[in-house]
């Protein structure tokens, strides 16, 4: 089985090209190449360059496009434009080029933010509307998605991702974004580097204020795809599907555990931190339920505590100092 994922270059990305690589035919296709690791089947292709795209799904004839290319970042937000254009009009451009060709299966990355603002446990049928532009124009994706492949050869799993995060340490891959926004490997590196830790909001409907949301594992989400190409393949069927681990952690929660960890592994005790503005667009709680992904898939996660989450980032953080990798941070 072939497979294509697009966005290879990034975070996600990368983690899955190094995962299914020993399992399938993998290529990885994106606007950059890869900054750590060297992808054997690699396109540089931006995915709204539509004459190049449609002669690399002639060449490689995939089984399976992953897609997982897209603006995510929720800073620097009020750049509508790049949202649209990235995940808008490049997504677009991809679902033409797949149906064209008859592509027998695509798994495309959603999103939590798609669902409407709720203090409880997120189902795929909760309300939707999101409150911000990302989550706007993924939802939108999913609404593309849903009529252009409904009635075509290509069947689909929308996968709606909460807060993925840590290392496929393993492979020695992991988050190498420029500049990190994410806040669990931000609050590991300002511990490990002794700097002030800035925590948007304290005046959330939450026990202490601060945000709560669902982590989960990089290696638990590489799982899960893993096991919707085997769903997809045996029983050929359409879904939406939430990947989370059905646990929230508060900001603070996640401020304090790594603290405790830091503590005992390299005797660093910190919790030097600032409270700033709200982020716009920033839910109170995002948690969901992942009992369909149990039933659907066969998946739950294994990975997704609090503690393995922080001990891998840790291992990932020493690895990019000992091999002089730079990570800038957006604070």
């Amino acid at each position: 089985m072939k497979i294509l994922i697009t966005g290879s270059a990034g975070y996600i990305g990368g983690c899955c090209y190094e995962f299914l690589k020993k399992k399938f035919i993998v290529y990885g296709l994106d606007k950059v190449k890869p900054k750590l690791k060297k992808q054997k089947n690699f396109f540089l292709c931006n995915l709204n360059n539509k004459s190049y795209l449609e002669k690399i799904f002639i060449k490689v004839k995939p089984n399976v496009v992953i897609h997982l290319a897209g603006q995510s970042t929720l800073d620097g937000i009020d750049n509508k434009k790049k949202y649209k254009l990235n995940n808008l009009k490049a997504t677009n451009t991809l679902l033409n080029v797949i149906k064209k060709n008859n592509i027998n299966f695509l798994i495309f990355s959603s999103t939590a933010a798609v669902y409407k603002k709720n203090n409880c446990f997120l189902k795929e049928n909760s309300f939707l509307g999101p409150n911000n532009i990302y989550g706007s124009t993924k939802l939108k994706c999913e609404k593309i998605i849903k009529k252009l492949l409904i009635n075509s050869s290509t069947r689909f799993i929308i996968l709606r991702f909460f807060n993925v995060c840590s290392s496929f340490y393993k492979e020695k891959i992991g988050e190498f974004h420029s500049p990190e926004t994410h806040f669990v490997p931000i609050v590991l590196q300002k511990i490990i580097n002794n700097q002030i830790i800035k925590i948007y909001g304290n005046n959330y409907k939450t026990q202490d204020g601060t945000c709560v949301r669902d982590y989960i594992h990089i290696v638990d989400l590489l799982f899960a795809i893993y096991k919707c190409i085997i769903f997809l393949k045996q029983k050929s069927k359409n879904e939406i599907i939430n990947l989370g681990s059905n646990l929230g952690y508060s900001n603070l929660q996640i401020l304090k555990s790594a603290s405790k960890i830091l503590k005992r592994r390299a005797k660093c005790h910190y919790e030097n931190f600032i409270f700033t503005e709200k982020r716009p667009g920033d839910s109170d709680f995002l948690v969901c339920s992942n009992k369909k992904a149990k039933k659907i898939i066969n998946w739950k996660p294994r990975f997704s505590s609090i503690k393995k989450i922080i001990n891998d980032e840790i291992l990932w953080i020493n690895f990019l100092k000992k091999k002089q990798f730079n990570r800038k941070t957006i604070y």
